[in-house]
């Protein structure tokens, strides 16, 4: 449901205007601004995925014009409008935040000013109204609604009885499961809606066995669920779900059930989870969720916070670069180069000039973020500054620490900084906070299509794996008979795997890996249709490179080719088909990290 705050600014006679609400977001927003205040503001939007371009309301001759776009399609949505406004000249100045960053002023103010806030808790502006006088904007108003969530498919077994605990929630409080021998038997979960109260959810599975019962506390307040991971066995027509690990921005919980099976992951990188649905019958066969967008947390600033100039950046998507320029008596000026769906948003405070000393630390994002600043403090100014990443590197230190100082930390365990905010002056940075997020998750691996030919039962090895560690090749007079795969899982065990072909085949040879230092890049394989195969194309040659050599040719090399690879990845697992011979070959493949 629409809500409509009304406009806010000067009462003075003027002209009224009104975009409506009958949009899905806000996508642009123009601004043009004189010393006298905003002479004119205009809104773009999107309906149903198309865009819809607003009209200009106020005139825009002789201005400045900032422009600020809002990405729709990464989840980001406008939050709230701040402004200042006097009666006499209307609209002096404003400023935007959506859930994931703020704009810059715009425009001017000063303390004859009355400030405004347009913002509803839990909702996002999807259209504007306001009113003009002399051709200038003299007072603005937002219509709200609740946010959308985005819906994951649910994972497992599309058997027994569908279920759908729905999104009108804010957030998970308790999460209650139970699980047997092979599989979760049912699940639970409690939850906080939109106006505060606590909301018992239906149990979704069997509560009429023995099993081990699992409670996972969240405390809503300053903790939601970020992501679930767990395993299934079966495929759509039979799959059971047969564990399950829930993870929120402070913790992790126990594994819930056992570790076998297909790895799969609900989450979503800057969202949090609101809700549930998927399929249960005797047990839970699958499960899926729904995400809304998280806004990053913002700390309390270390310094001094008055009599100052205060700044703020808002929350990114990451870091890519930090400069910090200082003299002995303390840091002078803080240059960010932030990630912004793509583009880099470069932002500065402080006093820059040439007699002074600078220096740049690059983060390698996305694979690295910044984690924690130290910093000093003496006589109301920061003398150094200090920063780590998640991949365990250390910056500089840069500045002059002395004896006086004092040191503080800008840190939130698991999470990642991605905006700074603070005061300045007289050409010296006095304080300084920041922005969180959770620690976005290591990729999920990818499937890639298995390549060959036609015939066979399709098997899956699965991705729950950290890498290949030896390979068993069957050979016959044909070419490849069977596979067979050894891995090493998240807890350094050794996973065999099962034997995908000819089972009876008594010897293979072995292609070993020097892992962990060694990992599998790709597969070189040739296919054809070869006695027996009753017509169907089989494989009859692989080859397989690593990041340091690349295997003999097992096999004849004949027929149609093809690679399975992907750049920038290693192989984690495989996939395919077999009869008594091996069909198919696919791969899941995982980035290539240093740490």
């Amino acid at each position: 449901m629409t809500q409509r705050l009304e406009a806010e600014g000067s009462k003075t006679w003027s002209y009224k205007w009104d975009d409506k609400s009958d949009h899905d977001d806000v996508t642009k927003i123009y601004v043009n601004y004189s010393p006298n205040g905003i002479e004119s503001i205009r809104f773009d939007y999107v309906k149903s995925g198309k865009p819809t371009d607003g009209p200009f309301h106020g005139q825009s001759f002789d201005t400045y014009t900032h422009t600020f776009e809002i990405n729709h399609l990464k989840s980001e949505h406008l939050e709230s409008v701040e402004g200042y406004y006097t009666e006499d000249k209307g609209i002096q100045a404003v400023r935007f935040k959506t859930n994931l960053r703020i704009s810059k002023p715009i425009g001017y103010h000063d303390d004859r000013c009355t400030k405004f806030i347009l913002a509803v808790e839990g909702k996002k502006i999807i259209g504007f109204h306001g009113s003009i006088n002399d051709w200038r904007v003299y007072s603005l108003g937002a219509y709200f609604t609740w946010t959308t969530p985005t819906r994951i498919e649910a994972i497992g077994g599309k058997v027994g009885t569908k279920w759908d605990d729905g999104v009108n929630q804010a957030g998970i409080t308790k999460i209650h499961v139970r699980s047997g021998q092979k599989d979760i038997q049912f699940i639970k979960f409690e939850y906080i809606d939109k106006d505060g109260n606590l909301r018992d959810g239906p149990i979704h599975g069997s509560i009429y066995r023995r099993g081990s019962p699992h409670v996972f506390e969240i405390k809503h307040d300053e903790e939601y669920l970020v992501s679930v991971e767990g395993y299934y066995e079966g495929d759509d027509e039979c799959g059971v779900i047969q564990a399950l690990q829930f993870r929120t921005n402070i913790k992790t919980s126990e594994l819930m059930g056992l570790n076998t099976g297909k790895k799969f992951r609900l989450a979503s990188t800057g969202m949090k989870i609101v809700g549930f649905h998927g399929y249960a019958e005797k047990n839970l066969n699958s499960l899926g969720a729904y995400f809304t967008p998280l806004t990053p947390t913002k700390s309390e600033c270390h310094g001094i916070t008055n009599n100052s100039t205060i700044w703020d950046h808002g929350g990114f998507e990451g870091i890519r670069k930090v400069s910090v320029s200082w003299i002995p008596a303390g840091v002078r000026c803080l240059r960010i180069n932030y990630e912004n769906t793509g583009k880099v948003e470069k932002r500065h405070h402080g006093l820059n000039n040439n007699d002074q000393e600078g220096e740049e630390f690059v983060v390698d994002f996305p694979n690295e973020f910044i984690t924690s600043v130290v910093g000093t403090i003496n006589f109301g100014r920061f003398t150094s500054l200090t920063f780590k990443t998640s991949k365990g590197r250390t910056s500089p230190e840069y500045g002059d620490r002395n004896s006086n100082s004092v040191e503080f930390v800008l840190e939130s365990e698991g999470c990642a900084i991605v905006g700074f905010h603070g005061w300045y002056n007289v050409g010296y940075i006095i304080a300084l906070g920041a922005y969180y997020y959770p620690m976005p998750l290591p990729s999920a691996a990818e499937k890639l299509e298995a390549q060959g030919g036609a015939g066979g039962a399709p098997w899956d090895d699965g991705s729950n794996f950290k890498g290949v560690r030896k390979i068993y090749i069957g050979t016959g007079e044909d070419g490849i008979v069977s596979v067979k795969f050894l891995y090493e899982n998240d807890t350094h065990e050794i996973v065999v795997g099962d034997d995908h072909g000819n089972k009876n085949l008594l010897r293979h040879e072995e292609f070993g890996l020097d892992y962990p230092l060694e990992y599998l890049t790709s597969v070189e394989g040739s296919y054809d249709v070869v006695p027996g195969s009753e017509e169907f194309e089989v494989i009859i040659m692989l080859k397989f490179i690593t990041n340091k050599r690349t295997s003999k040719r097992y096999g004849l090399e004949d027929g149609p080719r093809f690679v399975l690879h992907k750049e920038g990845h290693k192989i984690v697992g495989f996939h395919g088909k077999s009869s008594t011979m091996l069909h198919k070959l696919g791969i899941h493949v995982l980035p290539i990290t240093d740490f």
